[in-house]
């Protein structure tokens, strides 16, 4: 029997993680009911919820008028850990733009800590001082012995897991080869083709041997690097694919010139993974979050999930399941009249979540993890390529209930 790994959880033939910084969101009430309108089918303040599955980040000392954990209120402190628990705030952002010190970071930390499920990946802020990367993002969080020294704390220690330094594409679809078609705008054609060029000359950079462009040659989503202090990391890039370039559009304000038919249907046909770069709590105002335009493009991302084929899931759902593919191992054994697969992985959980493989007949398919019989393994019909498979499932994020006060 022919057993081969699919490359995304069955039935989806891409992926995308909307990944969200959470700069300049006015209060809590945006910040929350943002989450309850991109997780769930609820009325919210800004229209019924699309049911997506987006996350957040989240950081501390911010100027009063921005929110953050030190900011908000125990109500929204208290939501902060719900929605950590459920997976729906995955991301720090920084520490803060005022964190500069050892003794805040361990007080920091020790916060995020307290619950079930722990923060796994790293975003660099502006110029924060506890930035992981010291050039494109100017920071001193891998800098041993700076006052914002933290990576033998957060990273070292095994807690965050995947890094992002700066580094943004405008190619719309990772872990494929590179395609700049959707980015030519012919209402634009002088912007758009500035953005082509400036993404053209990285490729060629990135070839001449560019540290900064070098995740741009190969274009994944992942690459395994190392911090300043030689701590090694899972770095990602993340995509902005805008006609206007890198910056432009990645907003709330934006977004709906990004989420579009031209960009959804290119990552789907080339079977892509990327991480969007965005900013959803820079909305249009504080009275008028979202415009139609913005449910409209979350809606229309929406479709594409409804029909089975892109699968939306948060930053950390997607670079864990990223990760696994990439360093899978197994075997294929027949024996008893089945297809024994033996998957050998130092991850568990959430990490296999999705792991489908094509069978020509998946009755006759068994599973074994590390040794361990799998007993739950999902049997699929075929999908578009015709091809029958077997899956461990791909379960849901349940968004908690944060409507009231707690």
């Amino acid at each position: 029997m022919n057993i081969s790994l699919r490359k995304y959880p069955y039935p989806y033939q891409a992926m995308l993680a909307v990944c969200s910084d959470l700069d300049e969101t006015p209060n809590k009430e945006i910040y929350f009911e943002t989450a309850r309108y991109l997780n769930t089918t609820e009325q919210t303040i800004l229209g019924k919820g699309v049911g997506l599955e987006v996350g957040n980040s989240i950081y501390f000392d911010m100027p009063e008028n921005q929110f953050s954990y030190t900011n908000t209120d125990n109500d929204g402190r208290k939501k902060i850990h719900y929605l950590i628990d459920s997976g729906h705030i995955d991301c720090l952002h920084s520490f803060g733009d005022f964190v500069n010190s050892r003794e805040r970071i361990k007080l920091c930390w020790a916060e995020l800590q307290k619950g079930q499920r722990k923060l796994e990946v790293w975003i660099d802020h502006a110029q924060a001082p506890t930035n992981l990367d010291d050039d494109i993002m100017q920071g001193e969080g891998a800098v041993a012995g700076a006052d914002a020294f933290h990576t033998d704390l957060t990273v070292k220690t095994g807690g965050l897991s995947f890094i992002w330094k700066g580094r943004v594409t405008s190619i719309a679809s990772q872990n494929v080869k590179r395609n700049y078609r959707s980015l030519f705008n012919i209402k634009e054609p002088y912007k758009s083709g500035k953005t082509i060029l400036i993404e053209f000359i990285k490729g060629w950079f990135a070839r001449l041997g560019s540290v900064k462009y070098a995740m741009h040659k190969d274009n994944h989503v992942l690459r395994k690097t190392q911090l300043l202090d030689g701590t090694p990391v899972q770095e990602f890039m993340r995509c902005n694919p805008s006609w206007g370039g890198v910056s432009v559009f990645d907003s709330a304000r934006g977004i709906h010139n990004v989420l579009t038919e031209s960009v959804l249907n290119t990552l789907l046909k080339n079977k892509g993974c990327s991480v969007l770069y965005s900013h959803l709590g820079k909305v249009f105002s504080g009275e008028q979050a979202f415009k139609q335009c913005t449910r409209d493009a979350f809606e229309l991302l929406a479709a594409y999930q409804k029909n089975k084929l892109i699968l939306t899931a948060t930053t950390r759902r997607l670079l864990g399941y990223c990760r696994t593919v990439e360093e899978l191992s197994f075997m294929v054994k027949s024996a008893d009249d089945k297809e024994q697969i033996h998957l050998s992985t130092t991850y568990k959980g959430q990490d296999l979540y999705g792991l489908t493989w094509y069978a020509d007949d998946p009755e006759k398919v068994a599973l074994y993890i590390n040794g361990k019989y799998y007993s739950n393994l999902q049997i699929n019909p075929a999908d578009n390529s015709g091809r029958k498979s077997v899956s461990i499932a791909w379960p849901p994020l349940v968004f908690p209930d944060i409507k009231s006060p707690v």
